[in-house]
């Protein structure tokens, strides 16, 4: 019981941060938040993924944010990586999309490592509260298929939350993969580029 209840006070603070980071666009303007909550090495879906940094430095803040929340949040077993996803809106709600972020925690707090979207045109419904899969206790998790290096990625300190950018035959694929020592499930798959 008491690794569950770990678990679910790690989730808690990447919730929070998503929610600080989509206020912050709100109240300070958007690229004005990326630049705050994104980790020195933080990656964006540029042209591939690319470092956000240069992108980011002397971007001017559209006069209306693109406003998110998360709707969906994973964090590994050690609390170290996180990723979270939901719905955005832009242009009055004219524009919809999802949005998917991988969180890092270090003696910062939260930070963005990766961040990236896609258009959707179902968008995705409102809530207030994320949904945060469930697992039982942690354990050492199986190995992973042999795979060509990604493009982009990573792992949680203890191996339970991967992810990884792709070369595909669309632009690139997301994948997010969780174990709690039994069978990884998929916690993304898309194309995001």
């Amino acid at each position: 019981m008491l690794p569950l209840l770990l678990l679910a006070q790690a989730a808690q603070p990447v919730v929070e941060a998503e929610r600080a980071f989509a206020a912050t666009a709100q109240t300070k303007g958007q690229w004005t938040a990326f630049r705050e909550f994104v980790a020195p090495d933080g990656l964006m879906m540029l042209d591939g993924p690319q470092p956000a940094a240069p992108f980011l430095k002397d971007k001017k803040d559209p006069p209306v944010a693109v406003m998110w929340w998360p709707a969906h949040v994973v964090t590994s077993c050690d609390g170290s990586l996180a990723f979270s996803t939901g719905p955005w809106r832009r242009k009055g709600g004219t524009a919809v999309g999802r949005y998917f972020t991988i969180w890092r925690h270090d003696a910062q707090g939260w930070r963005w490592i990766y961040d990236g979207g896609r258009q959707d045109e179902t968008g995705m419904p409102a809530g207030d509260v994320p949904v945060q899969p469930r697992h039982g206790a942690c354990h050492r998790p199986p190995p992973l298929p042999e795979e060509p290096p990604p493009a982009a990625g990573g792992r949680s300190h203890d191996g339970s939350l991967v992810w990884r950018i792709d070369k595909s035959a669309n632009g690139y694929r997301l994948r997010v993969l969780f174990s709690t020592g039994g069978a990884w499930t998929t916690e993304s798959d898309v194309e995001v580029g």
